[in-house]
C-alpha cells in the first residue's frame, strides 16, 4: 500500500452512522456499500428468513426508484449491482466507474432505507424464494453445509437457515417486513463504505453521506441471542437421506473461536496447510493418494461469539466410511506430530500473495475494512494483518490443533442416498 495514503479513513456521524473511505491508487473504479448489521441470527423462528426476504424485496422498488427497471440503473451505467444477506450482515453493494460513485451510493441508500415493500410484489417474490429454497435442497453440497451448521448450533437463532423455512416465509407479509426493517435498519447498525479512487471525491462524499444519512434517528432496543457455551461431550452424526443422490456429501468439523480472537491468525495458516487447494494435506492424501473424492476443502467460519472449522468432501456412497477414516487420520496426525516448518513458510507466502491479489480489488477492500467496522472490531489493516501472520510460529499452530481437534468436539453431517448408519460414529475418534 502506498505510504502517502492512509489505509482507510473513518468518520462517525452524530447519529451513529459510520463512513469508511478506502483510498486506492492505480484504479479507476469505486465500490460502494451500505452495510447493515442484521441477518438471520437476529430473527426468531416465526419470522426466519425475513432478512433475506427483505433484501429481495428492496429491488422491487424504492421511494425514489419506484420500479425494478428504475432500481437497475447501475447496470445501464455499465456497473455491477447486487446485495446479499448473511447470518449477521446485509450488504447492498455496487461497483462503478469512479465518476458514477454518487449514483451508485444513492441506489445503495435507497435500497437500504426506502424500500416500498408492496404486498402485490411480496406475494410474487415469496414464490421466487421458495424456488430458490428448492434449488438449495437439490444442491447437496449446499444441503450438507446447512445441515452441519444447524447441528452445531441447534437451539440458537445462529443455527437457523438464512433463506428461512416454508411456514415462516408463507406467514411473512408487508407488515412483517416493514416492522423488521424499522426495528433494525437504524443508524448504529449502518456502515457506509466507498473503496477505490475516492481521494478525488472525499469532500463531496462526506457531504452526501451527511445529507443522506445524517437525519436518520433511533437505535435498536435489542440484540441477537448469544450462543450458549459448548457442552458437547461426544461426537455427533446427522444424516439427510436423498434417495436419488448419486454421490455422498460429507461435512465434518469442530467448534472453534469467535471472529475477533487472536487465534485467527495462526488458524488461517493451519487452514491453508490442511485443506485449501492442491498443496494441502487433505487434498494430497484423500484425493491424490487414495482417490476417494474429486473435491475436498476446509474452511473457517466465525461470528461475534463463536465459530467452527469444517471439512467438506464429495465421495462415492460406498466409500463414505473409508473417506471419513482418511480425514480423521489426517486430523489425528496433525494433532500428534504437528505441522512442519516448510509447510508454515509456504502457507505464509500463499496468504501474503492472496492478500496482494485481493488488495487490487475495490470490492474486496471495501468488504475487508467495512466488515471490521460493522462488527465493531479493532480494525486491523492489511499490513498489520501480514505482520501478525509473520509472527505466527509452528508451535502456535500446533497448540491450536491440540486445543480444538478433540474427539468429543467432532460433528459430522452426511447427505447420502442411504439411511443413517451409526457405524460411522465409531470412526469419529481422534486418537
Amino acid at each position: 500500500m502506498n505510504a502517502t495514503l492512509k489505509p482507510y479513513e473513518k468518520t462517525m456521524l452524530p447519529n451513529g452512522v459510520r463512513l469508511i473511505l478506502v483510498p486506492m491508487q492505480g484504479v479507476n473504479s469505486i465500490a460502494t456499500s451500505v452495510m447493515v448489521a442484521v441477518g438471520s441470527r437476529y430473527e426468531t423462528p416465526e419470522i426466519n428468513g425475513v432478512s433475506h426476504f427483505l433484501e429481495h424485496m428492496v429491488f422491487k422498488g424504492t421511494q425514489k426508484y419506484p420500479t425494478t427497471d428504475d432500481v437497475n440503473v447501475i447496470e445501464r451505467a455499465g456497473g455491477i449491482q447486487n446485495a446479499y444477506t448473511d447470518i449477521d450482515i446485509t450488504n447492498f453493494h455496487n461497483k462503478v466507474i469512479s465518476t458514477d460513485w454518487e449514483l451508485a451510493l444513492d441506489i445503495n441508500r435507497e435500497l437500504a432505507l426506502a424500500p416500498k415493500l408492496e404486498q402485490q410484489y411480496i406475494d410474487k417474490e415469496r414464490d421466487v424464494i421458495l424456488e430458490e429454497m428448492k434449488r438449495y435442497d437439490d444442491e447437496l453440497s449446499a444441503k450438507v453445509g446447512e445441515t452441519f451448521h444447524h447441528m452445531v448450533y441447534p437451539d440458537a437463532p445462529l443455527g437457523m437457515r438464512i433463506i428461512g423455512e416454508v411456514p415462516s416465509l408463507r406467514a411473512s407479509d408487508a407488515s412483517t417486513l416493514r416492522t423488521y426493517h424499522d426495528t433494525w435498519y437504524l443508524p448504529p447498525q449502518i456502515v457506509v463504505v466507498l473503496a477505490g479512487k475516492v481521494s478525488d471525491f472525499n469532500s463531496q462524499i462526506s457531504e452526501k453521506v451527511n445529507e443522506w444519512f445524517g437525519n436518520l434517528s433511533g437505535k435498536p432496543n435489542k440484540n441477537f441471542a448469544p450462543v450458549a457455551n459448548n457442552t458437547q461431550d461426544a461426537p455427533r452424526l446427522e444424516v439427510v437421506t436423498k434417495p436419488d443422490a448419486s454421490q455422498s456429501h460429507i461435512m465434518l468439523g469442530v467448534r472453534t473461536f469467535p471472529r475477533a480472537s487472536d487465534e485467527r491468525f495462526a488458524w488461517s495458516l493451519f487452514n491453508l496447510i490442511m485443506g485449501v487447494s492442491f498443496t494441502s494435506r487433505l487434498f494430497k492424501e484423500v484425493r491424490e493418494k487414495r482417490g476417494l473424492c474429486y473435491h475436498i476443502r476446509s474452511n473457517s467460519d466465525s461470528w461475534a461469539d463463536t465459530g467452527y472449522w469444517s471439512i467438506y468432501a464429495g465421495v462415492a456412497t460406498d466409500k463414505v466410511e473409508e473417506a471419513t477414516q482418511a480425514i480423521i487420520a489426517e486430523l489425528a496426525k496433525v494433532k500428534d506430530t504437528g505441522v512442519k516448518d516448510d509447510e508454515v513458510a509456504i502457507a505464509k507466502k500463499r496468504l501474503k500473495t492472496i492478500f496482494a491479489f485481493k488488495a487490487e480489488d475495490p470490492e474486496f477492500m471495501g468488504e475487508f475494512y467495512g466488515r471490521q467496522e460493522l462488527f465493531r472490531e479493532s480494525v486491523v489493516t492489511i499490513d498489520d494483518y501480514i505482520k501478525k501472520i509473520d509472527k505466527v510460529s509452528k508451535d502456535d499452530i500446533n497448540a491450536l490443533a491440540k486445543k480444538y481437534l478433540v474427539t468429543r468436539n467432532l460433528n459430522m453431517a452426511l447427505v447420502t442416498s442411504k439411511p443413517k448408519d451409526d457405524r460411522i460414529l465409531q470412526v469419529l475418534k481422534i486418537s
